[in-house]
């Protein structure tokens, strides 16, 4: 099954830079693999030089982030061709997710389609119907003299520079070219018709400037027009009473328009701040979903504040606000800081800290906003705290289960052999004299066995307790097979009595392992056989080596595994209704596994006319196979 795929798409528009750094933390969250597609259109070869190296930028940052980069070229004249581009980039590969900016071209509307960036994304949508189709919302820096970024900063920045050249050029500029369009067609229309030009430039001004800037035009026009087109020319005197009536009709209409024009734009940017702002608030929401721990969820907030207001935070995790805290939506902290509360269901969880907020977002609902943010990040630390908590309250049980099963194994391991030890001590103690001299030994061979099984399960206590904490290092070399199955079967001759062992090996091959570990873990096969199989039976043991693994395999003829428990045989302390009784501590298929594991290899069950152990380690490719092996 092929990943999931990011495709980001750059132009030179001013955004590319700004996508490849969202892209960055959505790849950091989900750990997909991403595809840059630069989109090469006509419109940015006479690009600015800050777009071009916004770009630059962007591309680079995105090659040293491991993005495939593709590039190709957009004919923008070509109907649905950026849409076929996109489309044909999605369909090459397993992509979940198109992200992709709002500022083509340094607008709200995409080249070559006409149609608003709502109906883009839906065509897109269509097209690629397995992909999910998001949009970043622009910062859109203010060009005016004042220099204040923000939406709602560009209507205040219009009304502070009202005294500067750059603000009534805009007005000059129209009046001048409805002057001119009105004086070229003014021989073939009525000059009370000429207005309507003047008018229109009038709705233009009111959608780039303000209401004064607005009605300032239409008091220009009709000075202009009763100057220049009206009977007698370059006199403010009309001789006809009826162009009273029409300046006044003008007026009034230019007056309505500006006002509706102006509340049209302010409606306009207060619908962009509230779009960024949800735009903020869903994007915070998809970091934060996939962020695990306090410092991912940290670095996230913080970043969303970078993009969302411009400014830069800090959190303290672990400290409340003071009682005294100021309002946030009326004043900032005497230092110039705006503190807002992390609070989770069980009280503070930190303070965010905010220094030097723009001007232009220090409004009430930038405001509304952080502490939106801060709650969202409230809500994910107190996930992230109850996830701890979940897992640790899980390793805790497991421990607990794992304590109880330890105690409950060598309670009864423990007590059996110390409870024979005891009586027959007592019993040479109390009745030394009244016993033969056989019942005599044979109590101390008793007590002796029953010493040594103690000592067994003690040290297979102890090696399974080092070997699963790690303190075993592995010393593996290239070891004789004829070697390791003797030491083997000296470690079990007393144990296997007369039972026959069927060996299937080669006595000159050689593999590679710890000696020791893998001679401890045939032991354990074989005691194990010796346990559970008769008295005249025979044990097969077999080893197979090959060219990237080898195997080691343990036959007996008993009376097999129980059904449905091929795994459970390798947990500790582990004993089978009809073998609970048997002199084995129940660690040594323990031991086999994690020996194994220790290898990289692994270790089977299952049942073939008995019980068959089979274990498979790998041959490392790099280690060369010794000319002469050590005496």
């Amino acid at each position: 099954m092929k990943a999931a795929l990011l495709l980001v798409c750059v132009m030179a528009d001013g955004q590319a830079l700004q996508l490849v750094r969202h892209a960055c933390r959505l790849r950091q969250a989900a750990g997909d693999p991403w595809r840059v597609l630069h989109l090469d259109t006509v419109s940015a070869r006479s690009a600015s030089q800050a777009v071009k190296q916004d770009l630059e930028q962007a591309l680079k940052l995105a090659s040293a982030e491991g993005a495939q980069i593709v590039h190709s070229s957009l004919q923008i004249s070509a109907s649905g061709d950026l849409l076929e581009q996109i489309a044909q980039q999605a369909k090459r590969g397993a992509v979940s997710h198109v992200l992709m900016g709002d500022q083509a071209t340094g607008t709200v509307y995409w080249p070559g389609f006409g149609e608003r960036l709502s109906d883009f994304t839906e065509m897109l949508g269509n097209r690629v119907p397995d992909a999910q189709v998001h949009v970043l919302v622009a910062r859109r820096p203010s060009r005016l003299p004042s220099g204040r970024p923000g939406l709602n900063g560009g209507l205040d920045a219009l009304r502070s520079a009202r005294g500067s050249w750059w603000y009534w050029r805009l007005p000059l500029a129209v009046l001048l070219t409805c002057t001119a369009l009105s004086a070229v067609i003014s021989s073939q229309l009525h000059p009370i018709n000429l207005i309507l030009i003047y008018l229109v430039g009038v709705v233009y001004v009111a959608l780039k400037r303000d209401l004064v800037a607005s009605v300032a035009t239409v008091l220009g026009a009709i000075l202009i027009f009763d100057w220049i087109f009206v009977m007698p020319r370059w006199s403010l005197k009309p001789t006809d009473p009826d162009y009273f009536f029409t300046f006044a009709i003008t007026l009034c209409v230019g007056l309505a328009v500006s006002r509706l024009a102006v509340r049209a734009r302010e409606a306009a940017v207060g619908a962009l701040a509230l779009a960024d702002r949800a735009q903020s608030l869903g994007l915070l929401a998809q970091s934060l979903s996939s962020a695990r721990t306090s410092e991912e969820i940290v670095r996230t907030l913080l970043d969303e504040i970078e993009r969302g207001v411009g400014a830069q935070g800090q959190i303290q995790l672990g400290e409340a606000l003071p009682p005294d805290a100021p309002v946030h939506t009326v004043a900032p902290s005497p230092d110039g800081v705006y503190r807002f509360g992390l609070n989770g269901a069980d009280g503070p969880l930190g303070v965010l800290q905010v220094a030097h907020l723009p001007l232009a977002r220090q409004t009430t609902e930038d405001l509304h906003l952080l502490q939106a943010l801060s709650n969202q990040a409230a809500l994910a630390l107190d996930r992230c705290n109850a996830d701890l908590r979940s897992r640790q309250a899980a390793i805790d049980a497991e421990a607990e289960r794992v304590r109880n099963t330890l105690l409950a194994g060598i309670s009864h391991d423990f007590r059996t052999p110390l409870t024979a030890i005891i009586g027959a001590a007592t019993t040479v103690l109390t009745q030394g004299r009244q016993i033969t001299a056989d019942q005599h030994d044979a109590l101390l061979h008793h007590m002796l066995d029953q010493a040594q099984r103690l000592q067994s399960l003690t040290s297979d206590l102890l090696d399974l307790a080092r070997l699963q904490d790690g303190a075993v290092r592995l010393e593996c070399e290239w070891c004789p097979v004829g070697e390791l199955v003797r030491d083997a079967l000296a470690m079990t001759r007393a144990a296997l009595g007369t039972r026959r062992v069927d060996l299937q090996a080669r006595e000159d091959d050689v593999v590679w392992c710890d000696a020791r570990l893998i001679t401890q873990a045939m032991s354990n096969l074989l005691l194990n056989a010796a346990q559970h199989s008769p008295a005249d039976s025979a044990i097969a043991l077999a080893v197979a080596v090959g060219p990237d693994t080898w195997a080691l395999s343990v036959r007996d003829q008993g009376p097999g595994l129980v059904p449905g428990q091929e795994v459970e045989v390798f947990r500790k302390f582990y004993r089978d209704g009809a073998t609970r009784a048997a002199a084995g501590t129940g660690l040594g298929l323990a031991i086999c596994e994690v020996v194994a594991r220790l290898h990289g290899g692994g270790i089977t069950a299952r049942s073939d006319g008995g019980a068959v152990f089979e274990m498979w380690f790998p041959c490392p490719v790099a280690e060369p196979l010794p000319l002469e092996l050590p005496e």
